[in-house]
Formats: C-alpha cells, structure tokens, sequence
C-alpha cells in the first residue's frame, strides 16, 4: 500500500525568480548538514515583476531546470517547496485580543488569539499566505514571546500578516505541475532569504535584509529572532540593466554583461575597473560601439538610490529605523553591483554587509547547516533559505488534504506555519 506520507530524506526547493529559475535538491547528512544532491538553473522567461505572466515559458523553465537538477542528482523528485514575491505581496500588522479561559495560558487560548488577531478583512482576490507572531501580552505585561503557562485573565497578540494574489499564486502551482513537480509549501522569498544570510544574534538584536533580486526587491525586519514588517519593492535587477540598454543604445544581452562586468554605484569605485572603456556589440551588421565605463555610474547610481529611497520611506513612515541596530544587509544577484554597500551606508547611516548563504545555528547556538560551497553566492540566498526549510519538514503528511484541490492544500498549509514562529 502506498503511503501519503514523504519518507524519503530527499528534499528539492524551487526560486521562481524573474530573472533565472534555480531548482536544488538535497538530502539530511548523517551530520545534521545540508548535502547537495543537484542544482539546476535556466533563464527565467515567462516572469515579470515576480508574478507569472506565461504559464507555458515558466512551465518550460521549469522543466528545464529541474531536468537538470534530477540528473545530478541521479533521481526523480516530486515534492517541492518553492518561493513566493511580487508587487502583490502586501503586509500589516494586526491585534486580537481573548479572555484566558482557566487562569493559565494553554495551547488552546494561543490557537483561538491567532484568530481573533486574523479576524481581519482582506481583498477578495488575496489569500492570507504568512501569520507569525510577534508577541504577547498578558493582562498587560508586553513583549512576551513564549506566553504558554503564564497566569492572567486578559491575552492579547500582535501578528504580521503577508497576503499575496491568488491568481499569482495559483500560477505558481499550475505551473510546477505542469512541470511534473507538486508544491508541497509556497514560502515568502524574504523569510528564506533571512534564513540563509542572518545570524540568530542579529535576528534577535534587530537587522533588516534587503533581496535585490531580478524582478522585485523583497525587504524586511527582525527583532527578538521574529519578522515585524516587510515589503516587496517593484524594482530591481532587470531595472538596472533596461536602463543600461535604453540609455545606451545596446541589446538587453549586452546590456547584462556590461552590468555584471563594468556596472558601479559608487563613484570612487571607478579606481577598480580595469577599463575606461568598452566596445559592446550591437548585433547587427556586425557592428560595434564604444561605451565609456563611467557612462554606466551615471545610469545605475541614480536607480540604486530609488531602490533606497523606497526603504527609507518606509523606515520614516512607519518609524522603523530603531529596530535595526544590526543594519542593513543587502542579497541577492543586485547586491553585487559594485558599490552598493557604500551607497546603502550613506543613504541609511547604518553599518551594511552583502549576506552570502552561510552557516545556520539552532536555539543552542550549534550549527545545525553548513552550506554547500557551490551556493556560497547571494544569488543562491533564497533558493538555499528555500532548502533549508524544506529540509526541515520534508515528513509532512498530505493525507487529510489528498481530495482538495493543489492550491488549497498548500494555503491550508501556509495558514498552519504560525505555529513554527510561536
């Protein structure tokens, strides 16, 4: 008999990015580590802005992509957690507030507080994808994290909550099981990210983390080791390079190589290229022209500034700058422009880093994953944030979900996760 349950300590992620689709497949070492088993990468054609715009471009990315993974690894794969961003991604926090029921607080008065805080009204067209908890009080007392057993007769919640399009997300099934795979769980890109580049001190201290990636910038904070506010910015990686190609008059593909090669935010910077200029190809007639390396400065420093002035809005909007005494760390592919981190530290006057997927600790301060060496890049940040947390629930069993269809099993899913941040 065949069981609904995943035994098999084979585990693959999948970033859906704008820019490239990364499928990695990997397995629990004996030694608690993270072994890489496959990674696959292929162009990301049917994306835009983080959102699926061709079902039948993603599908073949996919397949692409996976294809490559499976024969790396030398097996098939069918469950996969995969990365969700997009200008529809929106966040808030949200208050409930309950009467305990015995004096001490059980599992129960935590259960129906969650729900008194989600008891909120959201747009039609947008499903509830992330509920973490932030903190509690109890009759009063703020800021407690762990609220279980405490005596009182008042508990009160705050929550962040992360909705994200239907549609968007419905795409994102459809497309993986076109591709042969089945979504097992849909994770925010920001929260793997987080996982994969910040230490537990600066989560608990307060950090923020921005994920320059292709199509979207994803942003948040942590404070006390949990999420307080997030926000995905509509502009990224391909913005750089479209200006670059419109700018100068030169294809995308060109426009890309030069970015990865010659682009610069930070004027001083100019010192480090080892040409004042380039000759790009324009693919026609064979013909060429000659670009001055400065000339990408001045397309590229003023784009990097309104990704920033975007954050910076929202610190000063919402009053946030307070709870990053950590700073700021930069990810993804848009980090390594060079300098980002020197422009980022003038615009937000906190220490900033470039976060590379690196060693991850337990509650214990032990190290519970060591990163595989091939996914030391920011480009890997959420792909390896991705596995990681695949790894940890890849015993989940589908069995009471198996009538429903795809995209409601994964929400269900999604909607039980606050327990993992309680």
């Amino acid at each position: 008999m065949k069981s609904n349950k995943i035994f098999s300590n084979v585990f693959t992620a999948i970033d859906i990015g704008t820019t490239k689709i990364c499928v990695l497949i990997g397995t629990n070492s004996p030694d608690g580590n993270i072994e890489l088993l496959g990674i696959g990468q292929y162009p990301s054609y049917g994306l835009k802005k983080g959102v699926v715009v061709n079902i039948a471009k993603t599908v073949e990315s996919i397949s692409k992509a996976l294809a490559q993974a499976e024969q790396m690894a030398g097996c098939k794969v069918e469950y996969a957690t995969v990365g969700i961003s997009g200008g529809h991604i929106k966040s808030f926090n949200s208050t409930g507030v309950v009467a305990i029921k015995n004096r001490d607080v059980k599992q129960e008065d935590i259960d129906r507080v969650i729900e008194a805080a989600k008891a909120v009204p959201i747009p039609k067209d947008q499903e509830i994808l992330h509920v973490l908890t932030q903190y509690f009080k109890v009759d009063g007392q703020d800021r407690i994290l762990d609220s279980i057993g405490m005596n009182g007769v008042r508990l009160e919640a705050q929550v962040h909550i992360i909705t994200g399009a239907i549609s968007s997300a419905q795409n994102i099934i459809k497309s993986c099981e076109m591709a042969g795979i089945k979504v097992c769980d849909i994770v925010l890109e920001q929260i793997a990210s987080a996982d994969a580049v910040l230490s537990k001190s600066e989560k608990e201290l307060g950090v923020g983390i921005l994920d320059i990636g292709g199509g979207t910038s994803d942003f948040a904070i942590y404070k006390d080791g949990r999420i307080i506010h997030s926000k995905v910015v509509p502009i990224a990686g391909n913005h750089f390079t479209n200006d670059l190609a419109v700018g100068l008059g030169i294809p995308i593909g060109e426009a890309e190589e030069l970015k990865k090669k010659y682009g610069f935010v930070w004027e001083e910077k100019y010192l480090e290229l080892d040409k004042d200029k380039i000759e790009i190809r324009l693919g026609y007639q064979n013909k060429t022209k000659k670009i001055e390396t400065f000339s990408t400065f001045e397309i590229l420093q003023p784009r990097a500034e309104e990704i920033f002035d975007f954050i910076c809005d929202e610190l000063v909007k919402f009053n946030l700058k307070a709870f990053m005494p950590s700073g700021l760390v930069l990810t993804g592919g848009g980090s390594m422009l060079l300098g980002m981190v020197d422009l980022a530290e003038k615009r937000f006057g906190l220490p900033v880093r470039i976060g590379y997927p690196d060693k991850i600790q337990d509650d214990l301060g032990l190290i519970q994953n060591s990163v595989p060496e091939e996914l030391k890049n920011p480009i890997y940040s959420t792909g390896y944030g991705l596995l990681v947390y695949a790894g940890g629930h890849n015993d989940l069993d589908f069995s009471a979900l198996q009538n429903e269809p795809a995209f409601k099993k994964v929400f269900k899913k999604m909607k039980s996760w606050i327990y993992d941040f309680i």
